[in-house]
């Protein structure tokens, strides 16, 4: 975002934020916004069914509304974020996923709260203020700002997180995870494994290894720029093992090339959150993905493909010392990703310390629903 394009922006914002501070702030109303798509998901979807549950009474307001880098995109997405604007000065509670730029041009009001759950758990690449190089130019002044809380799955993310926002530690609460509770719970798994291969009848009977890359860059230049050779990864591994790709929803690579030419067996529909798609994998493969975090819960073989790690730390930088605190096995070869594939290796105990960790322990990834809602919305009767 240019200069012009913010203060355009943020006027027209500030404009319906000071007409609707008018109005008192409706203590019963909620709002739940995310730029990331037309669906809510993640942590922010498992906040609004705790609410809807838990405080039957509140009035649950949610704007799921994609960013665009088009000018007819951004045009539009403008209009959306002026009618966010208004929702966000309105309500009590405001809850993201995401940066969103009502709340960081708009302070909070009186008694208000602003709280980011953000859509990826644990904390692995650096993001927001503590990315490498830091946020430069409109972004440095609007990025991140506003918020009253946050919530993170375990300990280990608490500082991180604080960084990324700017925030007070005390203000960034580990209740647990709130995207992980489905694959906590062995009944679940086992029921979603089952819908799977029902709908991809093609990896019945053989393993599935699933190949689930991140992103490199930001915003309109984001890409999946060093993949791995799909070509040489099905050359490498036994054909007892299938090869599904779940491509980054950020990310407009056309992997069908692989498809056609018989080194993946399917590509998993973009629809689909990468962690739903766990229960069908035998292992993943993915480079520097926060999905590590949730894979933990799965007991089951993780490869790390990271040729570029020198240059990865760099910028945008991780948090975590990836070759001496992250599970699995970390390859720079097509060759050696198969033969960690194939070798199964997993420590449970580390495994299960690492998700302790980063995501809370089993008890608290279940209660995390509960105690957002009991922090965020106190004293309303349910």
């Amino acid at each position: 975002m240019g200069w012009l394009e913010y203060l355009l922006a943020a006027t027209a914002i500030r404009i319906v934020g000071a007409v609707a501070t008018l109005l008192p702030l409706d203590p019963s109303r909620v709002l739940l916004a995310s730029p990331r798509g037309r669906e809510l998901t993640g942590a922010l979807a498992a906040a609004r069914d705790a609410i809807r549950d838990l405080r039957p009474g509140v009035n649950v307001t949610t704007l799921a509304e994609p960013y665009g880098y088009g000018i007819v995109a951004k045009l539009g997405y403008l209009l959306r974020v002026l009618r966010g604007a208004w929702q966000v000065r309105r309500s009590a509670v405001v809850i993201v996923d995401n940066a969103y730029l009502p709340v960081h041009v708009l302070a909070p009001r009186r008694g208000q709260r602003i709280a980011q759950v953000w859509h990826a758990s644990g904390a692995l690449k650096r993001f927001g203020h503590a990315a490498h190089p830091a946020p430069h130019g409109p972004e440095a002044r609007f990025l991140h700002r506003g918020y009253t809380d946050a919530f993170v799955g375990g300990e280990a993310a608490r500082a991180p997180y604080a960084a990324a926002f700017r925030m007070s530690p005390s203000s960034v609460h580990a209740i647990g995870s709130l995207r992980a509770a489905p694959l906590a719970d062995t009944a679940r798994v086992a029921a979603r494994r089952a819908e799977l291969l029902l709908r991809y009848p093609q990896i019945r009977g053989r393993k599935l290894l699933l190949y689930a890359p991140t992103f490199r860059g930001r915003g309109a230049s984001r890409s999946g720029s060093g993949a791995v050779d799909l070509a040489a990864l099905r050359a490498a591994l036994p054909r007892e093992w299938a090869i599904g790709v779940k491509v980054h929803p950020s990310v407009a690579t056309d992997v069908g090339a692989a498809l056609d030419a018989g080194s993946i067996d399917l590509i998993f529909d973009r629809s689909d959150e990468v962690e739903s798609l766990f229960p069908v994998a035998d292992a993943l493969l993915t480079d520097y993905s926060a999905s590590i975090f949730e894979w933990s819960l799965m007991l089951r073989p993780l490869v790390l493909f990271v040729p570029d790690l020198a240059e990865y730390r760099a910028s945008p930088g991780l948090f975590p010392d990836l070759e001496r605190e992250a599970i699995g096995d970390l390859v720079r070869s097509e060759r050696d990703a198969a033969a960690a594939v194939v070798s199964g290796r997993v420590d449970p105990t580390a495994w299960r310390a690492f998700a302790d960790r980063h995501l809370g322990t089993p008890q608290q990834i279940v209660d995390a629903p509960r105690r957002l809602v009991e922090l965020l919305l106190p004293e309303f009767s349910a």
